[in-house]
């Protein structure tokens, strides 16, 4: 695993821009709620899309990607809010981008309408960022890009924010006139930009597009890093979610009125699956969901930290000291985190899972434990192929909640030679934080809801209204 001090946030920083057939509708985003479609890195609508990965390189891929996540969490460094964006941080690995699910996002203004990037969706993140053209002046820097940079001053919607003017400036933190920010890594690597505002025009359900005018973002115009952006460089920046003022979720205003909230479907077919991100009235109603706390803690990360006090195999409680949840000085704690494709559970807490889970399986004579197949830990052979017949059903009890997670969700089955199959707990030990899943989130639910301070969920069949 890499090193925590080798980080990065920017590999995602190639631009790739998509043109549309005129027919496609365009509106004004409702004042009460908007749709956004959700693309999984795994979809043929997808920049990372390749047919001819086996499953198993596609799995690898995504525990990579979940792996670079988990490290953000971990000694997490404590930059003053003021002079930093919440941006997280990224280990210096082969890097699979800052997210599983992405959003296909349209910038600017212009005569033959918005440019469209890939924005990766990050609730642990408050800032939406992209790189803009003006990286190539004299003294600036910009990361290679396979497309044209973010042309701003074309855009006749673009505005930077003027400083003391904008709620949303950085205190302190002005180029000039202009509101800027600086995003600071734990090697060194630096992203400065202005704070801007600008219209964005989102996909949604239905063939829709909807425009949102005057969403603040950071327009990157000079980079400085040490950092390897490994061999897929497919996003232009990031769609925050987070708790802070500049995430999308809170610039919505009205139209999400603090709420935000998606379905996942099963990802037993790595295939990837498409999914919407709701806000505000467009979330469905859903009576008797559980509700849970969402803490909120300081720092460069915004992400959405739950009290996760003990997990069960098949009803059974494992008596995992709660304390190996919980969220400590040094970092760590339990983070909802979909933009992650695994779960990664906090060492400690995972060596008992896996012991009780081989405890577990010994009522079965046809199992034998295998060598785990380069990604996973704990792994099973079954002479027949049974699916996930058999297989345990895993319960992870947060405050007042209990997230009941089906073995579709709990375990990585893929077939092997003759009649024969392997299946994997489908869960990563990690030295750092513990991330939920978007892989454990499937056929659920979930609401964001940031003014009570409440994740509230329930199960669903996500193909039917996700």
């Amino acid at each position: 695993m890499a090193n925590t001090n080798a980080v990065l946030l920017l590999s995602f920083l190639t631009t790739l821009s998509i043109s549309f057939p005129s027919s496609t509708a365009t509106t004004i985003a409702k004042s009460n709620g908007l749709t956004i479609k959700l693309i999984h890195r795994d979809s043929p609508d997808s920049p990372f899309y390749q047919p001819n990965l086996t499953t198993s390189q596609r799995t690898r891929k995504l525990i990579l990607q979940c792996e670079a996540r988990a490290l953000r969490y971990h000694h997490p460094l404590q930059y003053p809010k003021q002079h930093f964006s919440s941006n997280a941080l990224r280990p210096k690995v082969d890097y699979q981008g800052p997210s599983v699910y992405m959003a296909q996002v349209g910038i600017g203004t212009f005569t033959s309408g918005p440019i469209y990037y890939f924005l990766g969706m990050d609730s642990s993140i408050d800032l939406i960022w992209t790189q803009c053209d003006n990286c190539r002046s004299p003294g600036h820097h910009c990361f290679p890009q396979r497309q044209p940079l973010f042309p701003s001053l074309r855009s006749s919607s673009y505005r930077k924010l003027v400083c003391n003017r904008h709620p949303l400036c950085y205190p302190r933190s002005c180029i000039g006139n202009f509101c800027s920010y600086i995003s600071r890594f734990a090697d060194n690597s630096t992203s400065t930009g202005f704070l801007s505002s600008e219209t964005f025009t989102f996909d949604s359900d239905s063939s829709r597009k909807e425009v949102v005018p005057n969403i603040v973002f950071g327009c990157g115009f000079d980079q400085v890093l040490s950092v390897d952006f490994g061999q897929e460089g497919n996003y232009a920046g990031i769609l925050g979610l987070g708790w802070g003022p500049h995430s999308l979720v809170t610039q919505l205003g009205s139209r999400a009125g603090g709420r935000f909230s998606y379905c996942l479907q099963t990802m037993t077919n790595p295939g990837g699956r498409n999914t919407l991100l709701r806000f505000g009235s467009d979330i469905p109603n859903r009576p008797g969901l559980q509700s849970t706390d969402l803490l909120q803690y300081g720092g460069q990360l915004s992400g959405f930290y739950v009290s996760l006090l003990d997990i069960s195999i098949a009803g059974a409680r494992l008596r995992i000291p709660p304390d190996h949840f919980a969220r400590k000085p040094s970092g760590g704690g339990t983070v909802m985190d979909s933009g992650s494709a695994f779960s990664s559970l906090i060492r400690p807490a995972y060596d008992i899972l896996e012991r009780e889970l081989i405890r577990y399986f010994l009522r079965f004579p046809t199992l034998t434990r295998i060598r785990p197949p380069r990604f996973f830990k704990l792994c099973y052979e079954r002479i027949e192929r049974r699916g996930y017949t058999n297989l345990p059903s895993l319960t992870f009890h947060f405050r007042g909640a209990d997230l009941v997670v089906q073995p579709q969700g709990a375990f990585y089955v893929k077939e092997a030679a003759g009649a024969r199959e392997y299946f994997c707990l489908a869960m990563t030990p990690f030295d750092g934080a513990t991330l939920i899943g978007a892989y454990q989130q499937t056929n659920q639910r979930f609401i964001y809801d940031l003014n009570t301070k409440k994740l509230f969920f329930g199960r669903e069949d996500c193909l039917r209204n996700a």
